[in-house]
């Protein structure tokens, strides 16, 4: 009886054992089939990459440029100007003008920022643009380099930085006409520079002046010196050399006077002449 009764206890905890056993992989199983259905139902986070920048430039290109394109072509020098800002602002600025068919486009870069205008060489790598594809274009480079946008005044354009412009221009196909305005030196003080060449135009016309006025001095002091040998010539003249001056007016006179006599001679025997001739073919008319 105590045997039966013990061989059942075990075999019950046997079966309880199993059973939890059994429970324990169940759940196991369990939690990976929900972990593997978790996995598969869950929405897959990917970063979404930015579209790359992409535009088609103009077919025709400025035929103009062709020769300034070369490498062998003589390279056109940058001129330091001033320009006023939308602001009002006077700034120096270094400009190289490219020809066009109908005039010439002017590529600037300031001096204060070393930023050079964009929209600019666009137009001068393709002057037969729209006013669409302009806006396209420069709307493009704003956005790629992060460029500085000017709306309006002398400035007007997209600006961006040398570097940049140099890859721009190479997409351009104007790397060469660029290059010397790109490769400029830029002076630590642009507006000292400007101050200098002004100063300079301002001592050119002072000396240009002083050079006028020594050579009137010169012309007159020359004047001088011959009223003062005519005075001292005539200071020179003796009683005798007057009277024979004023013989020789005297028989220029009389000479002239003989002259216009003899001019009326002339002039009264020739209408005779004439009259002689004419007289006799007019006659039969009278008679």
């Amino acid at each position: 009886m105590s045997a039966s009764v013990a061989k059942a206890t075990l075999s019950e905890t046997n079966v309880e054992t199993i059973t939890t056993v059994t429970t324990v992989e169940e759940t196991v199983a369990s939690l990976e089939v929900v972990a593997t259905t978790a996995t598969a139902t869950a929405t897959p986070v990917v970063l979404a990459a930015e579209p790359a920048l992409h535009r088609e430039l103009p077919i025709f290109s400025n035929p103009l440029l062709a020769n300034a394109t070369q490498s062998n072509s003589v390279p056109l020098k940058p001129k330091i100007v001033r320009v006023k800002s939308a602001g009002n602002k006077s700034l120096s600025v270094l400009r190289i003008s490219a020809p066009k068919v109908d005039g010439e486009v002017v590529v600037m870069r300031r001096l204060d920022t070393d930023l050079v205008n964009a929209t600019s060489m666009y137009n001068a790598a393709y002057p037969a643009i729209s006013e669409k594809m302009d806006a396209k274009e420069s709307a493009f480079v704003a956005k790629k380099y992060d460029g500085l946008v000017e709306k309006s005044g002398a400035l007007a354009g997209v600006w961006i930085t040398i570097p940049q412009a140099k890859v721009l221009a190479k997409e351009y196909g104007i790397d060469q006409f660029m290059r010397p305005l790109l490769d400029a030196p830029n002076p630590k003080n642009a507006n000292n520079i400007t101050t200098e060449g002004e100063e300079v135009l301002d001592k050119s016309i002072i000396t240009e002046v002083t050079i006028v006025q020594t050579s009137q001095k010169r012309e007159a002091d020359v004047d001088i010196e011959e009223l003062q040998d005519t005075t001292d010539k005539l200071d020179e003249l003796t009683v005798a050399d007057v009277k024979v001056m004023k013989r020789r007016i005297e028989e220029l006179e009389d000479q002239a006077n003989r002259d216009k006599k003899k001019f009326r001679g002339l002039a009264v025997v020739a209408a005779g002449l004439a009259a002689a001739s004419v007289i006799p073919q007019v006659l039969p008319y009278f008679s």
